[in-house]
């Protein structure tokens, strides 16, 4: 069994969005019913994408459900109408392919992961991923069937459990604006100025917040070291 990070780079609806909002990330999650995005960027990037949803809902022949918008996050729910003539993620199902969400697109290209079961799904898939344009894998590993289920173990609910929506919003918007990057791409300060708070209020809610995921996550270190511990005794 292998899992493979593909970089691709094609006409497709969303990459396509991608490439007209180079400095806008977004991520796509989809259960064949609805596309749920999540778009990152500056206000002024954001307002463009949001003029140009019904553009999207003419292309894909879809209908946006939901919308919530702040100064540096874009949500979009979609009703979903993809195909393997218009997506990369049914293309991967349609080759026997089990993709994973989040689908990451920055700067008119899909970072796109997938497990595979056999060498023969991965050519497939890959062949098919090259007809329709520019196709790479970045990364690709290989693990036994018995730990397919450790990539599901951590539930959502119980890993953000008593993160408030207000330090999730600040959390999320550091996380992607690089604020947590070595080096940093951005300030403290200027991370407080956009969201229209002080220094201090904005340093506070990022620490709780990286605190309580890092508790809810410490179970599962324990485990993980202990694993690793055994093994290295053996």
């Amino acid at each position: 069994m292998d899992e493979i990070e593909f970089s691709l780079k094609n006409d497709y609806p969303f990459c396509a969005v991608s490439e007209k909002f180079p400095d806008v990330t977004f991520y796509r999650w989809c259960n064949s019913s609805l596309d749920y995005l999540e778009f990152y960027g500056q206000a002024s990037d954001l307002d463009r994408v949001v003029n140009f949803i019904p553009e999207i809902e003419a292309i894909l022949h879809t209908k946006a459900v939901y919308k919530s918008r702040s100064q540096t996050r874009l949500t979009v729910m979609f009703t979903c109408m993809c195909s393997i003539h218009n997506s990369t993620i049914r293309i991967a199902e349609s080759n026997n392919c089990l993709w994973q969400a989040p689908v990451k697109y920055k700067n008119g290209k899909e970072s796109l992961q997938v497990i595979t079961l056999k060498d023969e799904y991965l050519n497939s898939l890959y062949q098919d991923f090259v007809k329709i344009g520019e196709t790479e894998i970045i990364k690709k590993r290989s693990f036994s069937p018995d730990s397919l289920r450790d990539t599901y173990t951590i539930s959502i609910s119980s890993l953000f459990e008593g993160i408030t929506p207000k330090q999730m919003r600040y959390f999320t918007d550091a996380l992607y604006s690089g604020y947590y990057s070595i080096p940093k791409k951005i300030t403290i300060q200027d991370l407080a100025v956009r969201n229209k708070l002080s220094d201090s209020t904005m340093e506070e809610h990022l620490n709780k917040a990286k605190t309580k995921i890092l508790q809810s996550l410490k179970p599962y270190m324990t485990l993980y070291r202990k694993e690793q511990e055994m093994n290295d005794e053996q």
